[in-house]
């Protein structure tokens, strides 16, 4: 029984993981709005760290990422946290000049009040070949 049910909060927190990319490709804040904790944090692979307040207006004022596709997803489950790992296939900037490139992920997401938020995503680029 446990574990059915911690499958169940990983698979829930998984695709919250998921939705999380698909907003930053979509371009819905609103969609953010809701998957994002009030603190939540986003480590990009530069080290520079953009809290939630900074990330969603900017995706409101039309920033997008081209692609930012999951592949090697696996999951770690605690008491009312997932972590999840993966590799992220990802192209970004204007679309006459995208810059693809692939990273190392984690995203943490935390059972708030019944609710999966993420609340940090850190990304390592992948060095190329």
């Amino acid at each position: 029984m446990v574990r059915a049910d911690a499958n169940t909060a990983t698979e829930a927190a998984v695709d919250r993981a998921v939705a999380f990319s698909r907003a930053m490709v979509s371009g819905d804040a609103d969609a953010l709005e809701e998957l994002l904790a009030p603190d939540f944090t986003y480590t990009h692979m530069n080290a520079r760290v953009e809290p939630r307040g900074e990330l969603i207006p900017s995706v409101r004022d039309g920033r997008r990422n081209q692609r930012m596709d999951f592949e090697q997803l696996w999951t770690r489950s605690y008491p009312g946290v997932v972590l999840v790992n993966g590799l992220n296939h990802m192209v970004v900037g204007p679309l006459d000049k995208p810059v693809a490139f692939d990273s190392h992920f984690t995203a943490v997401l935390v059972d708030l009040e019944g609710r999966w938020q993420l609340v940090a995503y850190h990304s390592t680029k992948v060095p190329e070949a």
